[in-house]
């Protein structure tokens, strides 16, 4: 994959960049590759490519594994992405807002995505699925009309479904009093796929067309055909429901503050239109 690439690249980039025998040049990423002067590119390209495409789960294993059995040292970009914005943010080609992550499975959130996430969602139970929902968090700064979630179907890379955030006939909003609204949708019972590998959009609709908050996926990882996720690749959770699970189950972020928080599974714990066990964010 695209961001794989990237990433490996960067690696190098680190690893091989510097204290070099005397006389050789130091490895360098930069918009204008030379050969003479040990400078790969395309920079921004990569940049784009690690921003679009972040670490899958299968990413970070094969991360372990080489540390472990190979080389003994890890991708730094794999286990923080971040770095690479950090690295790369004053060397004058335009960098991509830096992304968080955790290496258990994390939203992947980009620095604009503080401002509205997928928060929590059932979508499978023993028995006929019923109680499903997706519940958004949007900041103030947001305007919740422009909000739409598109359900994506994993075997076609279609979309199957969508729902906007201001449509009351199935969305409630309730206010957190720290400058942050909760907006969940709930679902007809079966609305939601129950996998493997289906996802979720969080798309901001606007004058200048739409804009991609996030693209999450539950039971693994899916590219898409069509619609504004079309050509990405999903962030898969790392946590599931399935067949028997309980009606009042869900995947949920938690997590101390924003930066730490990752998704988990709240068994007998849904709390639509509520904060998360363990969950806390600052007002804005």
């Amino acid at each position: 994959a695209r961001g794989d690439i990237a990433r490996s690249v960067m690696y190098m980039a680190i690893c091989y960049g510097f204290n070099h025998p005397q006389g050789s040049h130091n490895l360098q990423l930069s918009d204008s590759p030379s050969m003479e002067y040990a400078q790969m590119g395309l920079l921004s390209v990569l940049m784009r490519w690690h921003e679009v495409d972040p670490p899958s789960r299968s990413e970070q294993l094969r991360n372990n594994s080489i540390c472990k059995l190979y080389q003994h040292n890890r991708n730094p970009f794999v286990d923080h992405p971040e770095y690479a914005t950090l690295i790369w943010a004053h060397s004058g080609v335009e960098v991509p807002l830096p992304i968080t992550s955790d290496i258990n499975g994390s939203a992947f959130l980009h620095e604009r995505e503080k401002n509205s996430w997928i928060n929590e969602f059932h979508y499978e139970n023993k028995g006929k699925d019923k109680n499903e929902f997706i519940e958004v968090v949007v900041g103030s700064s947001m305007d919740p009309s422009k909000l739409r979630l598109l359900l994506y179907n994993g075997a076609s890379g279609k979309v199957y479904s969508s729902f906007s955030l201001s449509n009351n006939a199935i969305a409630s909003v309730a206010d957190t009093g720290l400058g942050y609204s909760i907006y969940t949708i709930f679902l007809p019972a079966d609305s939601l796929q129950n996998g493997p590998a289906d996802g979720i959009a969080l798309v901001e609709e606007g004058n200048e067309g739409v804009h991609v908050i996030q693209f999450l996926s539950y039971e693994g990882v899916i590219e898409t055909v069509e619609g504004p996720v079309h050509g990405l690749k999903s962030q898969d959770i790392g946590v599931s429901e399935s067949k028997g699970s309980s009606s009042k189950d869900s995947l949920g972020l938690t997590g101390p503050s924003f930066e730490n928080f990752h998704w988990t599974k709240f068994v007998d714990g849904a709390s639509p239109g509520k904060l998360n066990k363990g969950q806390n964010i600052l007002s804005q």
